[in-house]
C-alpha cells in the first residue's frame, strides 16, 4: 500500500507500542478494539466492501499513537520528525565552505604552486568518488536483487534517532526504552533508502561547499596579496611539468577554448619565478577547475540524490502481507460472500425464515466484533463469492459462472437448520473449507449461537407468562360456568393446551421464528360432558 512518510512513521511507532507493551499498560486492549472498530467503520463508510489490513492501518495507528503520545513523552517525541537531521543536512555544508576559507593549503600566502599537493589530492580524490559512483550504479543495475544500502548510513540514522528518544525522561529505562529501541530498529530498516539518499545529498553539497572554500580563499587572498606563483621538483624538468599542466588542465582548455600554458610559460616560472598580474591567470585557472570537476558534478548528484529522496517520499509504500501484520490480520472484522444454494424447493420458506432470525438490516449476518456474512442466492450473483454450500438433499442445481471457481460443500438438511445445537456444522465445515478466514467464522459462530440462545430464552419467557396467565384464570374461576359450584374440580381450559402446544412446537424448532407476545386468554370454557 502507499502512504505518506508521517503515516509510515504512525504504523511503525504503533507496532513499537503494540510489540513492546504486551501487558497493555500504555494502551488498553480496549483503546486497541475501539481504534480497530473505528478505522473499520470509516473504511465502510468509504464503500470498501472487504476491508483489509491496507484500509485500516492507517486510521489506527494514528489514533494509538494519539493515545500514547498523549501519556508518555517519549512516544511523542519519536512521532516527530527529528530536528537533529534537518540542521545537519544544513550546518555540515556550511562548516564545509568556512573550513574551506580557513584552512586552505593550495596556497601559501605569497605562492600559488602548480604542482599543490593539496590541490591534486581534492582533484584525485574527487575523481575516485565518481569512479565508484559509476561503478555502484552498474552493479545496482546488473545485480538489482542482491544490492542493498550500506549499512553505515542506517547505523548514523540509528544513532540520530538514540539521541531524539533520550530527549524523553524515561527513554532510557522501563516501556519507553522498549518502544524506543523497537521503533529505531524497524523505522531505520523501511526508510534506509531514504536516509541513504538524503545522506548522499548532504555529502555531495559538502564537498562542493569545501572546494567552493577553497575557490574563495585563493580569489579573496588575491585582493590583498600578490601571489609568486610557478613550481619547483627535484626529479621534472619544464617538459615534463608541462606535459602535467595540460592534462591538469584539459576539461578547461577543450570545454571553453582557453589557450593552454606553453612550454616556455612552464619553464619561466620554475623556482617561482613567476609574479605580478600574470598570476592572477594562474587563480582562475585553479578556480575554474575546482568548480568544472568539483562543485558542479557534486551539485548535480547533491540534485539527484534529493530528487531521489523527494520519490522516495512520494511513493512511499508498505507491505502489508508480512507477519508484521498478523496480530492485526486476526482481530480485523472479516467480510464473507458465501453461495447457498438449497437443493430442496420445500426447505426454501424455512431457511429464508432462518436467515431472516440473523440478518441486520443491511441483510449481513454480523458479529459483535464487526465481521459481516452474507449468504447469497443464485439468483443474486453477481460477484466471485468465498465459498458454495449446497444444503438440502436434493442434486445439485446449475450454478453461476462466477460461483464455480469457488471451494464448495454439501451440508445435509438434517445437519444445518432442524435445530440449533446443529448450526455450528455450517461454520465448522467452512472453516475447514476456509483455513485462513477461521478467526473471522469463529466469532460467526459465537454470534449465531448466542442469537439462537437468546431467540430459546425469548421463547420460555413467552411459554411461562402464558402459562402463568393461564393458571391464574384456571385457580380464580374466572367466567368459567364452575365459579358458582366451589367444590366443582378445576378443568384443563382448552386455550391453555393450544398455547401449550404452540410453545412447545416453538421450543422445538428452537425458536426459528419469533414467537408473537401472547394475548391475555379469553374466557375458558369447562369441556362438554363435564360435570
Amino acid at each position: 500500500m502507499r502512504l505518506s512518510p508521517h503515516e509510515l512513521r504512525d504504523v511503525t511507532l504503533a507496532q513499537a507500542i503494540e510489540r513492546a507493551d504486551d501487558a497493555r499498560t500504555l494502551v488498553s486492549q480496549t483503546e486497541w478494539d475501539e481504534a480497530t472498530r473505528q478505522a473499520v467503520d470509516a473504511a465502510r463508510g468509504r464503500g470498501v466492501l472487504r476491508v483489509g489490513v491496507a484500509d485500516v492501518v492507517g486510521p489506527r495507528a494514528a489514533a494509538i499513537v494519539d493515545r500514547a503520545a498523549g501519556r508518555d513523552t517519549t512516544v511523542a517525541l519519536l512521532r516527530q520528525a527529528g530536528t537533529q537531521a534537518r540542521w545537519l543536512a544544513r550546518g555540515l555544508p556550511l562548516l564545509a565552505l568556512l573550513l574551506g576559507l580557513v584552512l586552505d593549503r593550495v596556497a601559501n600566502a605569497h605562492q600559488g604552486d602548480l604542482l599543490s599537493p593539496p590541490l591534486l589530492l581534492v582533484l584525485g580524490w574527487n575523481l575516485i568518488v565518481y569512479a565508484l559512483l559509476l561503478w555502484h550504479a552498474w552493479h545496482a543495475r546488473h545485480a538489482p536483487a542482491t544490492h542493498e544500502p550500506p549499512a553505515s548510513p542506517s547505523a548514523l540514522h540509528q544513532w540520530l534517532l538514540r539521541r531524539q528518544a533520550h530527549a524523553g525522561r524515561r527513554a532510557r529505562r522501563g516501556l519507553a526504552a522498549r518502544v524506543a529501541t523497537d521503533f529505531i530498529t524497524h523505522w531505520s530498516e523501511r526508510t534506509r533508502a531514504r536516509f541513504t539518499q538524503q545522506a548522499a545529498a548532504v555529502l555531495h553539497l559538502c564537498a562542493a561547499a569545501w572546494a567552493a572554500g577553497i575557490a574563495l580563499s585563493l580569489l579573496l587572498r588575491g585582493l590583498v596579496v600578490s601571489y609568486r606563483f610557478g613550481w619547483e621538483s627535484t626529479f621534472l624538468d619544464a617538459t615534463q611539468v608541462h606535459a602535467i599542466v595540460g592534462v591538469l588542465f584539459a576539461p578547461l582548455t577543450l570545454l571553453f577554448g582557453l589557450t593552454p600554458f606553453s612550454p616556455q610559460e612552464v619553464a619561466a616560472t620554475q623556482n617561482f619565478a613567476g609574479e605580478g598580474v600574470a598570476g592572477a591567470r594562474w587563480v582562475w585557472m585553479y578556480v575554474g577547475l575546482l568548480a568544472l570537476v568539483v562543485v558542479l558534478p557534486r551539485l548535480l548528484l547533491a540534485a539527484w540524490a534529493h530528487w531521489r529522496q523527494v520519490q522516495w517520499a512520494r511513493q512511499c509504500t508498505l507491505d502489508t502481507r508480512g507477519s508484521d501484520f498478523d496480530t492485526l490480520r486476526q482481530a480485523l472484522p472479516g467480510d464473507l460472500l458465501i453461495g447457498l444454494a438449497c437443493t430442496t424447493p420445500a426447505l426454501r420458506p424455512t431457511l429464508a425464515r432462518l436467515l431472516a432470525q440473523h440478518a441486520a438490516h443491511d441483510g449481513a449476518i454480523p458479529s459483535a466484533q464487526g465481521d459481516r456474512l452474507r449468504l447469497l442466492e443464485p439468483a443474486d450473483a453477481a460477484a466471485p463469492v468465498d465459498a458454495v454450500v449446497l444444503w438440502g438433499d436434493g442434486p445439485a442445481p446449475a450454478l453461476p459462472p462466477a460461483w464455480r471457481q469457488a471451494p464448495m460443500l454439501t451440508l445435509a438438511s438434517a445437519a444445518f437448520g432442524a435445530n440449533w445445537l446443529r448450526d455450528e456444522a455450517l461454520f465448522e465445515r467452512l472453516a475447514a473449507l476456509l483455513p485462513a478466514r477461521q478467526h473471522t467464522l469463529q466469532r460467526l459462530s459465537q454470534a449465531w449461537q448466542a442469537r439462537n440462545e437468546a431467540l430459546f430464552i425469548q421463547a420460555l419467557q413467552r411459554l411461562a407468562e402464558h402459562l402463568h396467565a393461564c393458571a391464574a384464570l384456571v385457580h380464580t374461576g374466572d367466567s368459567a360456568p364452575g365459579a358458582q359450584n366451589p367444590t366443582a374440580p378445576p378443568a384443563t381450559p382448552s386455550c391453555c393446551k393450544r398455547w401449550t402446544r404452540r410453545c412447545n412446537s416453538s421450543m422445538a424448532c428452537t425458536s426459528r421464528t419469533t414467537p408473537r407476545r401472547p394475548q391475555r386468554p379469553g374466557p375458558c370454557r369447562r369441556p362438554r360432558g363435564a360435570r
